[in-house]
C-alpha cells in the first residue's frame, strides 16, 4: 500500500487521516482493524506499507517510529537529463502526435530541463510539444519551454 507525500497529511481535518494509520502500522492491532467510516473489519497484518514524504519533520514521531527511513538524493543534472530524455520519449510514444516530432531531445532542451523538478518535467515537456506545434515545428527548441522551472527539492522515501 502506498501512501504519497504522507508529510502533507496534517490533522487539521475534523478527521485525521493518519489516526488509522497507527493502528494500521502495528502488527498487533492490524489484523483486526476496523476503519471508523466505513465500519467493515479487515486483517492488514499482511500489507506492506510504503510512504513518500519530501520532508520527513512533517511526519509525526509515533508514525516515524513504525518506518524504517531511506533518504533519496536528488538527481543530478545527467540523471535529470536522462530522466528527462525517457520522459520525452515516453510521451512521443503515447500520443499520435508525437511521431510528428524528432525522436530525440536537443542538448539545450535537456540542459535546460536538467533544472526542472522531475515532477516539473511531464508539465513542461508538454507545453513545449504545444508551443512546437503551434510554431509548426517537429522540434522542441529551448525556448518551447516553460520559462519559470521550478529548482529541484529533495525528495524522500520513507517505508
Amino acid at each position: 500500500m502506498v501512501v504519497d507525500e504522507i508529510d502533507k497529511t496534517g490533522g487539521e481535518h475534523a478527521y485525521d487521516p493518519l489516526g488509522s494509520l497507527y493502528s494500521l502500522l502495528e502488527h498487533d492491532t492490524a489484523h483486526t482493524f476496523t476503519d471508523e467510516f466505513a465500519d467493515v473489519p479487515i486483517d492488514a497484518s499482511q500489507v506492506i506499507w510504503v510512504a513518500t514524504a519530501n520532508d520527513a519533520r512533517g511526519i509525526p514521531d509515533p508514525i516515524l517510529n513504525r518506518m524504517n527511513v531511506f533518504d533519496i538524493d536528488t538527481p543530478d543534472d545527467e540523471a535529470s537529463r536522462k530522466i528527462a530524455s525517457k520522459l520525452y520519449r515516453s510521451i512521443r510514444a503515447d500520443h499520435d502526435w508525437g511521431q510528428r516530432f524528432e525522436p530525440d531531445l536537443k542538448e539545450d532542451v535537456l540542459d535546460a530541463l536538467s533544472h526542472c523538478a522531475p515532477r516539473e518535467m511531464r508539465r513542461a515537456l508538454m507545453m513545449a510539444f504545444g508551443n512546437a506545434k503551434l510554431d509548426g515545428r517537429g522540434v522542441i527548441e529551448a525556448r518551447d519551454l516553460p520559462e519559470h522551472h521550478a529548482r529541484r527539492k529533495p525528495m524522500g522515501f520513507v517505508q
